[in-house]
């Protein structure tokens, strides 16, 4: 983040912002997307990828035991692939099925099914089905009451979400050391 974090204020304000029960609140929301914005434009601006990823490779260089959250395919350094496997927790911008189709590495996903920001649990069920019949190693494990961020963010309404963020870090530490020996 090169010294550029998103404001911790934000913590307060995600929550009320996302909060999908009915009541008066959504006269709120407007306030607190704006400040969402105001806290977040400047994060973005200086931690975009085109800010980042200069960085990034500088940070990554040749190492095949790299872990990113793109398709693994798509970013290649003098033929040699960057992403051996890769873990992610509560993926967002996914349009699936396409997105789930051109897997070519172990894929293995975290995702709570109450996450507003991923893709609904229909289509998160279509991805398992697409990824049954790929020769890839690939896992899904939906994590009952868990919202987006429940990973790395404070929930209050979720009661095991400390529970629930360290089995999705243990099932990040055996997926890797299940493709790592």
């Amino acid at each position: 983040m090169d010294g550029r974090p998103a404001p911790t204020c934000l913590l307060d304000i995600v929550g009320p912002l996302t909060d999908t029960t009915p009541s008066w609140n959504w006269i709120w929301k407007l306030w607190y997307l704006a400040q969402t914005i105001y806290g977040m434009a400047p994060f973005f601006y200086y931690n975009g990828l085109a800010a980042s990823w200069p960085r990034i490779r500088i940070l990554l260089g040749r190492q095949t035991r790299a872990v990113a959250l793109a398709h693994p395919e798509s970013i290649t350094e003098d033929g040699m692939p960057l992403v051996n496997a890769v873990f992610t927790c509560h993926p967002s911008g996914m349009s699936l099925p396409q997105d789930a189709e051109p897997i070519a590495k172990p894929v293995s996903v975290a995702i709570g099914d109450r996450d507003i920001i991923t893709p609904p649990m229909s289509q998160v069920n279509m991805m398992k089905e697409t990824w049954k019949d790929l020769d890839t190693a690939t896992e899904v494990v939906v994590y009952p009451g868990a919202g987006h961020g429940f990973c790395v963010r404070v929930d209050e309404k979720n009661k095991n979400l400390f529970q629930q963020s360290k089995e999705a870090e243990k099932q990040a530490l055996d997926w890797f050391a299940m493709h790592f020996g």
